[in-house]
């Protein structure tokens, strides 16, 4: 489902400011499409506006629907936003759903930023990740294949991996990048939740008494308002993960690489 918002109020026109998609096997995500450079380029100053407004709408529709609220009843408290139609897609993973999605909706659309902010974040992920699993193996070499491990948990038709499944405790880790896409990340975070409560119900030879997400926020300057929305989205994922049941942590990359993967690299150690 798009949601639309009036740039100048009253005036009948309207943009496309994000898209909400639910399947019935995954948690509901909701995207902010919008491009910040294209809007400055039409609205000036008044792009920066548009974008937080966005923000806003996709934060307040994730959080109705994470609560279980039907998305055909959603109303924004927001005037000059409007829901549109809701659709049917056959595509099967939701992110070839979001990319579609972009590219059909939205005149400033994100998509063509989307490459270029997702791969900085995937990188301070995937190093920060590759530093537990060099604490870990310097001391049990034996534990490798417990890290990444790809599940069906849906049907074979859609895979994902879990950042670490080990005898006692399975991790899934996410990134959180104030300056880049947050409201996408947060929503990827909250996915990565619900895949550990599958993982759990799922036959994979472990016994779990542990599902934990783990996030890592990346050393940036960040702005005051840009503070304000960090603290606000790591709220908002902690209680999403303490309502299911599933540990939370937060680490910085501002204390060093070495020391943000020291607690999880402890956790994984304790539990091989």
């Amino acid at each position: 489902m798009p949601v639309y918002i009036e740039p100048i109020t009253h005036s009948g026109e309207r943009i496309t400011a994000a898209v909400a998609i639910v399947t019935g096997t995954e948690s509901p995500r909701v995207v902010n499409t919008l491009n910040a450079e294209s809007l400055k380029g039409v609205f000036g100053r008044y792009g920066d506006h548009l974008i937080n407004l966005a923000d806003t709408i996709t934060s307040d529709l994730q959080a109705w629907l994470i609560t279980n609220g039907p998305l055909d009843t959603w109303k924004p408290d927001l005037s000059g936003v409007y829901p549109g139609r809701i659709t049917d897609t056959r595509n099967i993973s939701i992110d070839a759903i979001i990319r579609s999605a972009k590219m059909n909706t939205s005149l400033f659309s994100a998509k063509g930023n989307e490459r270029i902010q997702d791969e900085p974040n995937s990188v301070h992920l995937n190093n920060f990740q590759a530093e537990i699993k060099r604490i870990v193996l310097a001391s049990r070499k034996n534990i490798s294949d417990r890290f990444n491990r790809p599940f069906s948990l849906y049907g074979k038709q859609s895979k994902a991996t879990i950042s670490y499944v080990g005898t006692n405790l399975a991790i899934n880790f996410s990134a959180l990048d104030a300056t880049s896409n947050a409201t996408y990340q947060c929503a990827t975070a909250q996915r990565k939740i619900v895949q550990l409560l599958r993982l759990r119900e799922v036959e994979i030879g472990h016994r779990h008494d542990e599902l934990l997400l783990g996030v890592f926020v990346p050393t940036r300057s960040l702005t005051a308002t840009q503070e304000d929305h960090l603290d606000a989205y790591t709220t908002e994922l902690e209680f999403a993960a303490k309502s299911a049941h599933v540990g939370f942590e937060v680490v910085y990359g501002s204390e060093g690489l070495n020391e943000s993967a020291m607690p999880f690299a402890r956790r994984i150690l304790a539990d091989a």
